[in-house]
């Protein structure tokens, strides 16, 4: 804004007819006609400067506290320690999946799980081509190895088939790639179906393709190729492909009972627990899980902390000293008040979804002080309340989608119109219910689309069945929620920042505005006072005149 004090040179010629100090008195007129405008523009450049700069500084702590709730989330012992006695043979880890138990048990590894593995013929360079041929890729398992004459069958398992062709011109790691990006996820465990990679033995190069581990997951490959199907592993053209591993499931016992499984990390085994082998063993180790609550503890010291911190924050924004409430920068904001209720409120919010609960943050020893800042005090409340039921602490840190019978299995839900909950699942002749609404049932798909478990559906394989779904949002994550609506790229923060920056933008234009209407008042004020200068300037004149001539009449 222009200074009032820095005028034209005109002012200092101002007042010469009248001899009166013309100039200050148009500064002093114009200041007092622009001192209230002025003031309050200024102050509400510094009120929304100060605003923009604080919810600035709240939407990067709430961004900080949210990252470290998704560090503590991570967290996967969930109250459980798993131990070997050979961890050469099998590790035995929480996966944090669902609530674990105490478990002591002997295990014995016969079999590891490999993936079927072919390689095709060498070539002396990867540049080389492989020939115009198609290639069709089935999965499943093989009654008897191609190689040893004919009479196998292959039984595919359902994962989708690829097919790829080749040109005259393709070159062996071109069809690789060819067979790498026409690759699926077929069960949607987050690995391709099928792997190619070119080998270099040394000498000379060859195509690599790898199935998925498991027995049931061998390859049945035809080639086109009408006069060398050289990638062929089929029934037709034979095994011309070699066989380098045999596609197998792993086995093993626990506690004397012998079950395989196709893979050799198996989540399936005890609940909330992954058990990975990586040896056979000529004798049983003995698995272990048991009570650790040192990791947990420590997540809930670090919530409290990052909460108590982000909390004080904020409370500094609204109240700067304790003797005036209205003294902070944020003193009496809306939007301030509406994050600190709503941090607030979800410490004593029901965690529902979760067998044996609803549970609440009191469960696991928090407790929310006078000034609403938590305080982990109670770690042998939090040791009763998981011993008596390990899902106290599955609620706080992870999701979950559960049934507690095999023929029911969740298919999928919907966080925004799912709510958590635990629903009854009914199923008689064909017709079901899922927390008492009716179910639209298409094949073995039993579906909602109303009331709580809006969105839910369900894979049922029997007829006539019932059971158990529970749908849970943990603490951390319903928390993660309620802030994702103020930090957002498009959340109520940036909102009101954008607001405070066009408000300021506007308070520029109106302070240019004024200093439009200064020159303009200086202007009218300099015309004014110069015409009256002129006036008295004539005057004077008149007057000296006048004193003049009666001077000479009296001479």
């Amino acid at each position: 804004m222009t200074s009032v004090n820095n005028r034209p040179e005109i002012l200092s010629k101002l007042g010469v007819g009248s001899g009166l100090d013309t100039s200050a008195l148009i500064e002093t007129l114009v200041e007092a006609e622009i001192a209230g405008p002025k003031e309050q523009l200024e102050k509400r450049e510094s009120d929304f400067s100060a605003r923009i700069s604080a919810f600035s500084q709240i939407k990067n702590n709430l961004k900080v506290f949210n990252d470290n709730l998704a560090i503590i989330q991570s967290n996967n012992s969930l109250g459980y320690q798993g131990t070997t006695s050979d961890s050469t043979i099998a590790t035995f880890s929480a996966n944090g999946n669902s609530a674990a138990s105490a478990i002591n048990s002997q295990l014995t590894v016969s079999s590891l799980a490999t993936a079927h593995t072919l390689t095709g013929p060498t070539l002396s360079s990867p540049n080389n081509t492989v020939g115009a041929r198609t290639l069709s890729i089935t999965f499943g398992t093989w009654s008897a190895d191609p190689t040893q004459g004919g009479g196998q069958t292959h039984t595919s398992n359902g994962m989708t088939a690829i097919s790829v062709t080749a040109s005259s011109t393709t070159t062996l790691n071109q069809f690789r790639d060819m067979i790498n990006n026409a690759a699926t996820d077929s069960n949607n465990d987050g690995e391709q179906d099928v792997i190619a990679s070119v080998l270099y033995d040394g000498s000379n190069y060859m195509l690599s393709i790898k199935s998925q581990f498991g027995a049931a997951n061998e390859m049945k490959i035809t080639d086109n190729h009408a006069s060398s199907p050289v990638y062929a592993y089929d029934t037709t053209d034979g095994a011309q492909l070699t066989q380098r591993v045999a596609g197998t499931d792993s086995s093993f016992t626990v506690d004397g009972v012998s079950m395989t499984r196709d893979s050799n990390r198996i989540d399936d085994l005890f609940s909330g627990m992954t058990l990975d082998l990586l040896k056979t063993s000529g004798s049983a180790i003995t698995i272990k899980s048991e009570v650790d609550l040192d990791a947990a503890q420590t997540s809930i010291q670090d919530f409290v902390t990052t909460y108590n911190d982000v909390m004080a924050s904020l409370e500094n924004l609204r109240v700067a000293n304790d003797e005036d409430e209205n003294s902070g920068i944020l003193a009496g904001d809306s939007l301030l008040r509406s994050i600190q209720n709503d941090m607030r409120s979800a410490n004593g919010t029901a965690i529902n979804g979760y067998e044996g609960g609803p549970y609440y943050l009191s469960n696991l020893g928090v407790r929310t002080n006078r000034d609403g800042t938590l305080t982990f005090a109670d770690a042998d409340a939090l040791e009763r309340t998981f011993k008596s039921n390990p899902n106290s602490l599955l609620a706080f840190f992870k999701d979950q989608i559960v049934s507690d019978n095999p023929d029911i299995n969740p298919l999928r839900y919907s966080i925004s119109d799912t709510t958590p909950g635990s629903y009854a699942v009914n199923v008689s002749s064909g017709s079901g219910t899922i927390g008492g609404v009716s179910a639209s049932v298409s094949g073995t798909t039993y579906s909602v689309s109303s009331g709580d478990p809006n969105g839910l559906a369900l894979t049922i394989t029997a007829s006539d069945t019932s059971g158990t779904i529970h749908y849970g949002r943990s603490f951390i994550s319903e928390l993660q929620d309620k802030l994702d609506v103020y930090i957002k790229f498009d959340g109520l923060i940036q909102t009101s920042l954008d607001g405070s920056k066009s408000r300021l933008r506007e308070i520029e234009d109106k302070k240019l505005a004024l200093d439009e209407r200064i020159e303009a008042l200086y202007a009218r004020y300099q015309t004014q006072y110069s015409a009256m200068d002129s006036v008295i300037a004539g005057l004077n004149e008149t007057s000296d005149l006048l004193k003049n001539a009666f001077k000479s009449g009296k001479d």
